[in-house]
């Protein structure tokens, strides 16, 4: 699934590919159910038109405010991915939907899945559910990480993912933060140490500002066709694979229904 880093480079990628300021057409929706609010007739007819003054994210959500001063929000669920071409290049497979763009090209919307989301809001928030700080941003800080976990109960791995204690971070990235600050995936918050805390606080830091910066790299190296998705953890995620640490073979367990890969010898779940 995209999470912060994959949003983030979808969002450059729109901005370096001159999406704000350019004026919308009627867009062309296959699947209606992607289209949340409000209906798919109102969404295509309020689009219409009208013209994408820059290109936003929060957390997991793009956002792109129209000059009516309406947003369109995107959200590219499990497999979504965002390309603008011209408008006789041939579709890529999987093309779900498109927005015509005044300058002849088309920003195209390719969704295997069909679990992606559309919605043209006066308010972005309210696509949202409760969602916490940025964890790039000067917001997210040391004790804003341990006011949310501190006192709780459940497994770490679990409360990484609740975009109400940190926006953005999802499976891939929660794992990776857990075995850069040697933290086993089921340890309950509420054992951790402040060091561990502050430790954690680092390493999501890190992993996110790695693949940031990961993608950045790769814009500029194929650019005009950068690559949607990389794999720029350190943790392997494939069984028999040894632990670039240690070399111990890694683990999968399921925490919460989440597959959660990490290193037994590198993140113990029993801390003396």
């Amino acid at each position: 699934m995209p999470e912060l880093p994959e949003v983030e480079n979808t969002r450059q990628y729109l901005l370096r590919s001159g999406l704000a300021g350019q004026r919308l057409g009627a867009p062309e929706i296959t699947w209606a159910k992607t289209v949340r609010e409000p209906s798919v007739g109102e969404f295509i007819e309020g689009v219409a038109g009208r013209t994408v003054t820059d290109v936003q994210r929060r957390g997991k959500y793009l956002i792109a405010p129209l000059d009516d001063g309406q947003y369109l929000v995107l959200h590219l669920g499990m497999t979504g991915s965002l390309r603008i071409h011209d408008a006789g290049r041939e579709p890529p497979p999987m093309l779900r939907h498109l927005f015509p763009l005044d300058d002849g090209r088309e920003l195209r919307f390719i969704d295997p899945r069909k679990f992606g989301h559309l919605w043209l809001l006066t308010d972005p928030a309210d696509a949202m559910s409760k969602m916490g700080p940025e964890p790039l941003e000067p917001t997210f800080t040391i004790g804003a990480l341990t006011e949310s976990l501190a006192a709780r109960k459940a497994p770490a791995k679990a409360l990484l993912l609740e975009q109400s204690v940190i926006a953005g971070l999802g499976n891939l990235y929660a794992d990776e933060a857990l075995f850069l600050s040697g933290i086993h995936p089921e340890r309950t918050a509420n054992t951790l140490s402040d060091d561990e805390l502050s430790g954690l606080h680092r390493a999501i830091v890190t992993a996110l500002t790695r693949s940031v910066a990961a993608y950045a790299a790769a814009r500029d190296a194929e650019w005009p066709d950068p690559p949607t998705a990389l794999s720029p953890w350190t943790i392997p995620r494939a069984a028999g694979e040894g632990c670039p640490r240690c070399a111990t073979t890694v683990e999968m367990i399921r925490v919460r229904g989440r597959s959660s890969w990490y290193c037994p010898a590198c993140q113990p779940k029993d801390v003396t």
